[in-house]
């Protein structure tokens, strides 16, 4: 069929600017809609894929820009006037009946046709050789029968971003995602690890996953894939844990304390012999079992005792307790962490301890976080809790057991009830000893080369921002590094401008839902790995569910319909204020509530109230 004759034939290359090509589109296509086969297709849709042939090879490209030129207008470069333009960006090419591969080793000149792909084009670009490594997230927009295939190996390894504004459908992509990773019968040996700060996640799959949740006043529900979140304070490097209990002391002061931490583990080491450690090579940062209340005790002693000789002079022996009514020393009890009573100061009878540190305050706020239910999930880690004895019930091995040898293949860590105020710190040293864990096991079985993990961050901006912030830190060296480990992850956020621009630099995939933030759109804009500015600009437009798909991940950039299940869907949806059926809307009859159970649950740090109220 002459060029003259074929409906396929849309438009002709009118300029070339490396990978940016102009084409003119033809009068007979200008309508907007045409035939070929007995089927429509529409001309010049953003989005939309286009084919140049070249001899034996096809150049395939996408459509980011229409347009049209006046007679009277300066003309863009390439544009005919009169007559409307495309703006294409090319994406790779196919040897005729062959496969498609991304790159170009040839350009088109002026003049060479733009021709129509079509619904058999389309099979071929989006063929996917092995099946086995593939995913289904969705199916292509523009062609339904098209289903849309990730590459699960490079959804791993190479990071990916899923970012949109809240209500676009992260948290159910998300969920999509890890549903099909979850698939016992294709992939067994899955290992997921989702930071959840919200507690969205808990329901979204089921007996695929495990829960674990901080929670303050009670252990969490007794369901079986629900348990109890630890955090040993003592497997964490000696600077996040004086982060995380004294806070910020001077050097004088922090090089005591980690000397006195040293001591303790290095005794716990002698006492454990079976351990296989040599004492002497013992630091403040070996994972170590050792007592942060008798460290407290110590550290309440040196401030606040006071003793019946000066300072020159003062020993345990000499300390000052007072008595009770029976003439007992008030010596306090350190598992209860409650202090010693001392004799007020007397000249010449009682003097006040004489220390060479002053953290008094920091002293009295340990305190203050070990007798808070907030903090037990880390002070008084469950069966890794050091008791008055010195010992635990489960030791390190068995902690990262919990978070990398589950049964199930997701492991979701519930962090909403983390107090604000540390939760950077808690995700960074969670994230910092699972990840040095799989880079000391890498030759092992479970280590990270042969069954590799994958870490979906989810509200990222929260604990990733540019400021030099611990968890920001890890998370930095885990997308530059982790490959090598095994270790990937999926960062999770409606805000990307406020992610720290080092951490998506090296984000190999984005699934980009609607972001109507100016500032979010520049910043996910300037790290997308393809030159996909045109087609970009639609991202403030798609639909619920509906993304644009770039980078490793897919052989082309597409605009994706990602196909959720309404049951499995996280808890994130916004709450109906109309038109719903449960009680609790604005056009339902009040269900009556005693308040008292409003306090209750908020003293008791726990959205579960004592009673269960029925609607009459």
């Amino acid at each position: 069929m002459s060029s003259m004759n074929d409906p396929k034939h849309i438009a002709d290359v009118t300029n070339v600017q490396g990978d940016t090509i102009t084409a003119a589109v033809r009068p007979e296509a200008a309508p907007g809609l045409t035939f070929s086969n007995g089927h429509a297709y529409f001309v010049g849709q953003v989005g939309a894929y286009v084919r140049i042939p070249l001899g034996l090879v096809d150049l395939f490209a996408i459509v980011v820009q229409v347009g049209s030129s006046a007679n009277n207008e300066e003309p863009v470069d390439g544009a005919v006037p009169g007559r409307p333009w495309m703006r294409l960006e090319l994406l790779g090419e196919a040897h005729r009946n062959g496969s498609f591969q991304r790159g170009v080793a040839r350009y088109p000149s002026i003049n060479d046709r733009v021709v129509l792909v079509t619904a058999n084009d389309l099979s071929l670009l989006y063929q996917v050789k092995d099946d086995a490594r593939s995913l289904r997230i969705g199916h292509i927009a523009n062609a339904p029968h098209l289903p849309a295939l990730v590459d699960v190996t490079k959804l791993v390894t190479r990071h990916t971003a899923i970012v949109g504004s809240t209500g676009s459908g992260k948290s159910s992509t998300v969920a999509t995602i890890l549903q099909g990773l979850a698939s016992k019968e294709r992939f067994p040996s899955t290992r997921v690890l989702v930071i959840d700060v919200h507690g969205e996640y808990g329901h979204a799959f089921g007996d695929s996953a495990l829960r674990l949740q901080v929670d303050a006043n009670e252990l969490a529900s007794p369901a079986e894939n629900q348990t109890q979140l630890c955090l040993p304070y003592w497997a964490l490097p000696f600077e996040d844990f004086l982060e995380l209990s004294l806070g910020s002391v001077d050097d004088n002061s922090a090089t005591t304390v980690q000397q006195m931490v040293t001591d303790a583990k290095r005794k716990y080491a002698v006492n454990h012999p079976n351990l296989g450690l040599e004492p002497n090579s013992i630091t403040a940062d070996t994972p170590v079992p050792f007592s942060i209340r008798q460290l407290w005790m110590h550290l309440h002693e040196m401030h606040f005792a006071t003793h019946s000789v000066a300072a020159n002079a003062q020993t345990v022996d000499t300390r000052a307790y007072a008595s009770n009514e029976n003439g007992q020393p008030l010596v306090g009890d350190a598992e209860k962490v409650s202090p010693p009573t001392y004799q007020p100061t007397v000249a010449s009878k009682t003097f006040l301890s004489g220390t060479s540190i002053n953290i008094r305050r920091q002293t009295n706020s340990l305190g203050a976080k070990l007798r808070d239910p907030r903090y037990n999930f880390l002070f008084r880690p469950g069966p890794w809790d050091v008791n008055s004895d010195g010992e635990v019930t489960s030791d390190l091995g068995e902690f990262l057991e919990t978070w990398l040898g589950a049964s199930r293949p997701v492991v979701i860590a519930d962090l909403s009830g983390v107090p604000n105020q540390v939760l950077q710190r808690i995700v960074s040293v969670l994230l910092r000893l699972l990840y040095e864990s799989l880079i000391w096991a890498r030759k092992l079985s479970e280590g990270g080369r042969s069954r590799p993990l994958l870490i979906v961050l989810e509200e990222a901006h929260r604990y990733l921002g540019d400021s030099k912030d611990a968890a920001g830190e890890i998370v930095e060296r885990i997308v530059k590094e982790g490959r090598k480990f095994g270790v990937g992850t999926m960062i999770v956020s409606q805000r990307p401008s406020e992610i720290r621009s080092t951490v998506l630099s090296q984000i190999g995939s984005f699934v980009v839902l609607r972001l109507t933030n100016t500032s979010d759109r520049a910043l996910v804009r300037s790290s997308l790995p393809d030159n996909l500015s045109g087609l970009f600009d639609a991202v403030s437009v798609l639909r619920t569910g509906e993304a644009i798909v770039t980078g490793d991940i897919m052989k082309l950039p597409s605009r994706v319909v990602i196909e959720s299940s309404e049951s499995s869907r996280p808890d994130s949806s916004d709450p109906d204020v109309v038109g719903r059926d449960l009680p609790g809307g604005w056009d339902t009859p009040r269900v009556p509530q005693d308040y008292k159970d409003v306090a209750s649950a908020w003293r008791n740090l726990t959205p579960h109230s004592r009673r269960i109220i029925h609607p009459n």
